[in-house]
């Protein structure tokens, strides 16, 4: 009895080249063929397989049981197959004597009909029936050859080696040539014998099929990844162009073998491009890959499509909105410009009315005896409105004489009158209780020696451009609120600690005194550091003959404010009526000319555009600091 089981993947351990169990496995990720194997219930293969079965790793498919008549069967097969061999033995014995590379050993071995499909049980099993055919005990009928026997062990040696197997099955004819780009026919009888061909120098075993037209597409990629990733066992050293039995030292060897290595390397690159041309060539010619392309393409150019035409319609739809607010501005500018239009019409209709009317009404004025004043009329005008003057005009006009008609104008002009008098009183007693407010307001308290003495140090310490500057002074004088401190700092110049207390004689002997009974009185002339004295440029009159406010420069000028000193002044002197053109010439030239300064000297004649501009900024200066003095 065996049991029949369905095998999973196989494991490394159970793959390996030396092992003797011949076992096929299944692989659903690359597209092969579900495959059963009889394994006998005794075992070390039989308990790994009872294990998986264990596991769930296998499916068992049934138990089968060997009749007596199948086993009669198959021992009368072997009979016939050993008679088979002998047959073949007695009419081939004397080539299989042969030495060299022409030595066929699966014919031999009696596996001239499996060759490289041969397994290694198939090798054992054929050597052990051609033993019974080769041993000289056994074939005295035969004569009884002893080399025969040495072939079979010799062949049985090679084909049980796994390295020298690959070689001696490297050196079978094989049929290099693959399928050219121009060649027509059906793609799968064309391919698949060539994919077939090369299948047996792939190291993994079995190999994917190519399939048909009815395989999935995810199993025809797995195809091609693993024919684009082929790894080949093939040996090409029955291609060496040396013999190293026949070097004559160990360094000759050596070099032959260097010599053999660079050629079958050169062989291996040669067979990978082979095969990597072969799947390229049927990658790009599978009716498979062509329609799953096609399908992509399609997919994406519909795809393009409805994009395109999504962004057609948006652009549509955008268009179409800025051509609607575009109407609906035009149409909003044009209804606005026919507002504005009606409205000018109706102003221009209700001037020309209140034209009119006036003209009707100072007309009927003009009447009276004696003449009204020009005065009243104009403010009875101004007074009324355009409906209230031409209600006053009608009811003038419908008076018969002159006397009713001033009668009914004077009894407005009084009840006009009446109302600007009411509102002169309103506006005096509103005005008078304001000052009364302002009499009864507590007087402000004045600030002490020591409060400006804070208030200046406090300034010096918190210069401009500190953050909160005037909060952080108004915390140094605990006695003054912040309102206080800003207000007494605007009047008295917060930048000079001398507006704020008392000013302190220099000691004697201090270092100024000293320098200066060392050096004396020495005049710098220096243009930049010069200070100019006031008092020593004339001063012009206006136009009119009244003194010019320059003229009380002289006589401030020993109490002008430290900033004034600072001010640079003109480097010529000014006559008084130079000063006079001056002044002339700022008053007629507009302010906005860009040439204002050159028609200000072109005016004066001898004075040149910076002279002016100097003089200008000087008698600015002057002014500024004699304003507070007064």
């Amino acid at each position: 009895m065996s049991l029949v089981v369905s095998l999973s993947s196989p494991t490394a351990e159970e793959w390996k080249v030396d092992s003797a169990r011949e076992i096929h496995y299944t692989n659903g990720s690359l597209g092969w063929s579900e495959c059963s194997r009889s394994v006998e219930p005794i075992g070390k293969e039989f308990e790994l397989v009872w294990s998986k079965v264990q596991k769930g790793g296998v499916e068992i498919i049934g138990l089968v049981s060997a009749t007596s008549n199948e086993k009669k069967s198959q021992d009368s097969n072997d009979d016939d197959n050993i008679d088979e061999l002998k047959e073949n033995y007695k009419n081939n014995h004397k080539e299989w004597t042969k030495t060299g590379k022409d030595v066929d050993h699966y014919k031999i071995m009696g596996l001239d009909h499996l060759r490289w499909r041969a397994t290694d049980n198939d090798i054992k099993l054929a050597y052990k029936k051609m033993i019974l055919v080769v041993h000289p005990d056994k074939n005295q009928d035969l004569g009884g050859n002893d080399e025969a026997f040495k072939a079979l062990v010799k062949s049985n040696n090679i084909l049980s080696d796994i390295k020298k197997r690959r070689a001696y099955d490297s050196t079978d004819p094989f049929d290099d040539d693959i399928p050219t780009a121009d060649e027509e026919g059906d793609f799968f009888e064309i391919f698949e014998p060539v994919f077939e061909s090369n299948s047996r120098w792939s190291n993994v075993q079995p190999v994917p099929k190519l399939g048909d037209m009815d395989t999935p597409y995810d199993k025809v990629v797995k195809f091609y990844n693993f024919w684009w990733s082929f790894k080949s066992w093939r040996d090409f050293t029955f291609e060496d162009d040396h013999d190293l039995d026949n070097a004559d030292s160990r360094e000759e060897k050596r070099w032959m073998e260097r010599e053999n290595e660079k050629k079958r390397v050169k062989q291996r690159k040669i067979e990978a491009a082979r095969i990597q041309d072969l799947a390229n060539l049927a990658y790009k010619k599978d009716p498979r890959i062509q329609k799953k392309l096609k399908e992509e393409d399609d997919k994406k150019n519909a795809h393009k499509n409805a994009k395109n035409e999504a962004k057609r319609k948006a652009q549509e739809e955008k268009e179409a909105a800025e051509k609607a607010e575009k109407e609906r501005i035009e149409a909003e500018e044009k209804r606005k410009k026919e507002e504005a239009e009606e409205k000018k019409r109706i102003k221009a209709e209700q001037t020309a009315l209140l034209k009119k009317g006036k003209i009707q009404f100072r007309d009927i004025c003009k009447s009276f005896q004696p003449p009204q004043k020009i005065e009243d009329v104009e403010l009875v005008i101004a007074t009324l409105d355009n409906l209230q003057l031409g209600e006053l005009t009608k009811e003038m006009e419908t008076k018969d004489n002159v006397t009713d008609k001033k009668a009914v104008f004077l009894v407005q002009l009084n009840a006009i009158q009446e109302k600007q008098r009411e509102a002169e009183r309103i506006y005096q007693e509103q005005r008078k209780a304001l000052l009364n407010n302002k009499k009864e307001a507590k007087p402000e308290r004045p600030w002490t020696e020591d409060e400006l003495h804070l208030l200046a140090k406090a300034i010096q310490k918190y210069p401009p451009g500190v953050t909160k500057r005037w909060e952080s002074v108004a915390s140094c004088i605990p006695t003054r609120s912040l309102k206080d401190v800003i207000a007494k700092a605007k009047t008295s110049q917060p930048t000079q600690q001398q507006s704020f207390s008392k000013p302190e004689a220099a000691p004697s002997g201090s270092d100024y005194e000293k320098l200066k009974a060392k050096v004396g009185h020495v005049e710098i002339k220096s243009e930049l550091s010069s200070k100019v004295d006031l008092g020593q440029y004339p001063v012009g009159t206006t136009s009119n003959g009244t003194e010019s406010t320059t003229t009380t420069a002289s006589s401030t000028v020993e109490t002008a404010k430290p900033a004034a000193k600072k001010e640079t002044t003109t480097a010529t002197e000014w006559t008084p009526e130079e000063q006079k053109l001056l002044e002339e010439a700022l008053q007629k030239v507009d302010k906005n000319a860009e040439d204002r300064w050159d028609q200000i000297a072109t005016h004066i004649g001898t004075k040149s555009k910076k002279d002016c501009v100097a003089r200008f900024k000087y008698l600015a200066t002057v002014v500024k600091n004699i304003q507070p003095a007064k």
